[in-house]
């Protein structure tokens, strides 16, 4: 067993746009908005080791986001840049690059279709690895809906997800998911709604070595968004996968598991509101460059809006990640209190 600890603190946030008049009026209307930021982060325990050595890490961004509805169209585009600058491992310097496209179309009072595409870059944790490495993921939806304005309705739909790393060492990490989905949702009188969904996929990764991680798969799931009262809502995804490889070389993505993911937000009051969260996953080889078989994550968010224009946060975590015994790895769990 080993115990790794991450201590992050003095985080500060600076921001500074220019908006367009729309924006103060309504969020659905249409808005051009510019932004800059600058975060400055103090990690006491950089490379997650027994020797705690210490880093600050400087985070400069840029972005621009413009959104407009016309006729039963909303569309919603966004790109950013951002740089991150280590005042004493100076090797690990990066620039990121992402960017969000949101096309939603109401074609009819019961048919609507949605396209989302979203791309994130950003360093990995040196839990993971501890050279330099920033890892993208575009992902991609289309989907769509029938039965929008009844209580039941039905969805098909197609999924994309790439991952690309920039380190030559970690690119037969890289991979591409996709599936094809079908789901029935049912929505209450009061907004909350349960949906059923099946998805038939595969995933494919870029090997440069003689390992071969690729599988196909199918999974079930159940989705809701439960308004529990006018103050507290619970967002719920809990799946079942079943995994079938396709080369039994150096690997065993064969078999079935368990995801999780939920979510529980409560309004204590008009100023203080709370986020609480518990995720668990069963990853597959190769998704990580670790490859944990069971991940488990918790989190709570406390959030106070001290005045129209100041927030204060406080957050806190705990993730164990247990690893099987595979090949020359040992059987081991692994702490990460944040």
């Amino acid at each position: 067993m080993r115990n790794v600890a991450g201590t992050c603190a003095c985080i500060l946030i600076v921001s500074l746009g220019g908006v367009d008049s729309s924006l103060a009026q309504t969020a659905d209307q249409d808005a051009l908005v510019f932004s800059v930021g600058l975060q400055h982060l103090y990690d006491g325990n950089f490379f997650r080791s027994p020797a705690e050595i210490e880093e600050e890490v400087t985070r400069a961004s840029a972005a621009i986001r413009f959104r407009k509805q016309f006729s039963s169209q909303r569309l919603l585009l966004s790109a950013s840049g951002s740089q991150y600058r280590y005042a004493e491992q100076e090797a690990l310097d990066a620039s990121a690059l992402e960017g969000q496209l949101m096309w939603h179309s109401q074609l009819t009072t019961n048919i609507s279709t949605q396209l989302d595409w979203q791309r994130q870059e950003t360093p990995v944790d040196k839990l993971e690895f501890i050279g330099k490495d920033l890892v993208a993921r575009e992902d991609a939806n289309a989907r769509i809906s029938f039965g929008e304005s009844k209580r039941l309705g039905f969805t098909l739909g197609y999924h994309q997800l790439n991952t690309r790393h920039s380190n030559v060492e970690r690119r037969e990490l890289n991979f591409q998911d996709q599936d094809f989905f079908s789901e029935v949702r049912y929505k209450s009188a009061l907004g909350s709604w349960l949906g059923l969904r099946y998805r038939e996929g595969n995933r494919q990764y870029e090997m440069l070595s003689q390992r071969s991680f690729d599988f196909d798969y199918r999974q079930w799931e159940i989705e809701t968004v439960w308004k529990m009262t006018s103050k507290t809502k619970l967002t719920g995804l809990v799946g079942y996968f079943d995994r079938a490889a396709k080369s039994d070389v150096l690997t065993d993505n064969d078999g079935d598991g368990m995801l999780t993911n939920l979510k529980m937000e409560w309004a204590i009051s008009e100023k203080l509101t709370t986020e609480i969260s518990y995720r668990f996953s069963q990853p597959a080889i190769g998704e990580t460059s670790d490859s944990p078989a069971e991940v488990s994550d918790t989190s709570v968010l406390l959030q106070w809006q001290f005045s129209p224009k100041v927030q204060l946060g406080f957050g806190a975590s705990y993730a164990e990640l247990d690893y099987a015994e595979r090949m020359a790895m040992t059987a081991r769990t692994e702490r990460n209190l944040t």
